[in-house]
C-alpha cells in the first residue's frame, strides 16, 4: 500500500527504546508482546498498525 503525503498515518516509534528494551529482557523485537511494544509507540496502537497494514520499508525493499 502506498500513501499520498496527506495520508501518511500520524505516530511516533522509539526504535531505539523498543530495541534496547528488548534486549535487556533477552527478547527480539517481534517477540515483544503488544502491550510491550505499545510503550514505544506514540500516537497508535498497535491495533491501529495493524489494522492499517502499517509497516517500515527500507529503501532497499524499493528499488
Amino acid at each position: 500500500m502506498c500513501y499520498r503525503v496527506d495520508e501518511v498515518p500520524k505516530f511516533n516509534i522509539d526504535y531505539r527504546g523498543l530495541i534496547q528494551y528488548a534486549r535487556s529482557i533477552g527478547k527480539t523485537v517481534p517477540e515483544l508482546s503488544d502491550i510491550e511494544k505499545e510503550q514505544f509507540i506514540n500516537g497508535a496502537t498497535m491495533k491501529d498498525i495493524e489494522a492499517n497494514k502499517i509497516s517500515v520499508v527500507s529503501n532497499k525493499d524499493t528499488q
